[in-house]
């Protein structure tokens, strides 16, 4: 729409109808217009690939319902997460800040949101709105869990639902239900999703079209890798793997896609039956990928930084916005910028580490030019092209042309992007690390061995 943008427009004609009915102020002076009253629903899939999707170019029709549902919004082809965990990737999403801040504070408050970090649920209750999550994650939780020990992530939620804790989207979406047959608008409703996470295994009832057969291995049959990860990581040789266990894990992992897709379709008949799509902002994306050798590993978190795990869906459903496809860079830490922009709520930009998307909704104009994230020891910058992979535990830097790919670092580059990369990459960690590099890097190792000792990793 150029210039003038459809939100812009859409406010004014709000405005315009104010006055036409004698509501608006006196004089020829158009009032300010009101805050958008959408309500907002934040669907997050947890270790979700953006290449395991059909609508993102991926070869097997995994979500096929999402593909149709995605051409009525915004399809965000370069996302990135800024963690490759979900502590702390949901932190930096529902705060808008790096996860060095979660990471610096967290022998103080574990895996929870820090109680003086405001997040979007506590922004969005400030300004009237109802607030309510449901969780199936181990993670995500308000309060204490076997992996969470702090919980830490129900500030701001008038309503925090974990009776779902590790199980399928039914139980989520059946939960999400009860609440929009009583949320007052307008809501702010949080929907954590544990598919496509492990143990790779749909309900039983899930009509099988990628994962056929059944192998050999009991520990493969139900889609838990950890024997595999014991092996890699550990040099446990108690239990072996073959290729055709590795297929097998990887088809139960397109498989719980495809459930996901049924059930993700099934929640936008709802709103759509109720009539709240027409005045909701729908959010889908993820806190992260999944490795699976790919480059030689299996999982996520631990030290892993791959675009495996790094590149993430995003799709953005705004009532009568945009649609289409947008090729700028879009950051997870964007979410919360780009939702009070579109809703017209007073906020301080500079106050978070993301940008307002707005821009790329509107005309597809670049807000950054460069991603950062971090995982364990490891540090990532990447301009899309190029990633410049540190190493803080001492390895070699890595750098890869992301053309190619990541399994051997590039030879071949031009000099100027490189040193750009290094440059913005020491930049970010002075200035969100400082010194304090040394003890995220301890802290670092002391969660990834809790995590292995809680049977997470």
């Amino acid at each position: 729409m150029g210039r003038e943008s459809f939100f812009t427009v859409w406010r004014l004609a709000a405005a315009l109808a104010l006055l036409a009915t004698g509501l608006g102020c006196q004089g020829d002076t158009p009032p300010e217009p009101e805050p958008t009253r959408w309500n907002v629903v934040v669907l997050l899939v947890d270790t979700l690939r953006a290449d395991r999707l059909s609508f993102y170019g991926y070869e097997r029709p995994t979500a096929p319902r999402l593909g149709n549902l995605a051409r009525s919004g915004v399809v965000f082809r370069n996302t990135r997460s800024q963690a490759g965990c979900t502590y702390p990737s949901v932190n930096s999403i529902l705060t808008s800040r790096w996860p060095q801040h979660f990471v610096n504070r967290q022998q103080l408050y574990g895996m929870a949101i820090p109680k003086d970090t405001p997040s979007l649920a506590g922004i969005l209750a400030g300004q009237g709105y109802a607030t309510a999550a449901v969780s199936a994650s181990v993670v995500v939780r308000a309060v204490p869990s076997r992996v969470n020990r702090q919980g830490g992530f129900g500030q701001g939620f008038q309503s925090f639902d974990e009776s779902c804790l590790k199980r399928s989207a039914r139980c989520v979406n059946s939960r999400a239900y009860k609440l929009l047959d009583r949320l007052p608008e307008p809501f702010f409703l949080y929907l954590h999703y544990l598919e496509p996470h492990t143990p790779y295994r749909p309900p039983d009832d899930h009509p099988r079209r990628f994962a056929l057969g059944s192998p050999d291995k009991e520990w493969v049959r139900r889609g838990e890798p950890r024997n595999l990860t014991k092996r890699l990581y550990n040099g446990d040789t108690t239990h072996s793997y073959d290729d055709a266990d590795v297929r097998f894990f990887s088809d139960m992992y397109d498989e719980e896609i495809a459930f996901m897709d049924e059930s993700l379709a099934m929640l936008m008949q709802r709103l759509r039956r109720k009539r709240l799509l027409e005045r909701t902002i729908v959010v889908l994306l993820s806190d992260h990928g999944e490795e699976m050798l790919d480059n030689g590993h299996w999982g996520h978190c631990r030290d892993l930084a791959y675009e495996t795990l790094l590149k993430t869906p995003l799709v953005l459903w705004v009532p009568g916005g945009p649609t289409g496809e947008r090729s700028s860079l879009a950051l997870n830490v964007d979410l919360v910028p780009t939702l009070l922009d579109l809703l017209g709520l007073p906020h301080d930009p500079a106050a978070f580490a993301g940008k307002s998307l707005r821009p790329v909704l509107e005309e597809d104009r670049p807000v950054h030019d460069m991603s950062f994230a971090l995982q364990g020891v490891s540090r990532v910058a990447s301009d899309g092209r190029y990633k410049w992979w540190l190493d803080l535990g001492g390895g070699p830097p890595r750098l890869y042309d992301l053309r190619i790919g990541e399994m051997s670092s590039a030879t071949a580059f031009e000099r100027r992007p490189v040193t750009r990369l290094r440059a913005e990459l020491l930049a970010w960690l002075e200035r969100e690390e400082g010194g304090r590099q040394g003890e995220n890097l301890r802290r670092a190792r002391e969660n990834t061995e809790q995590l292995k000792a809680l049977g997470y990793l």
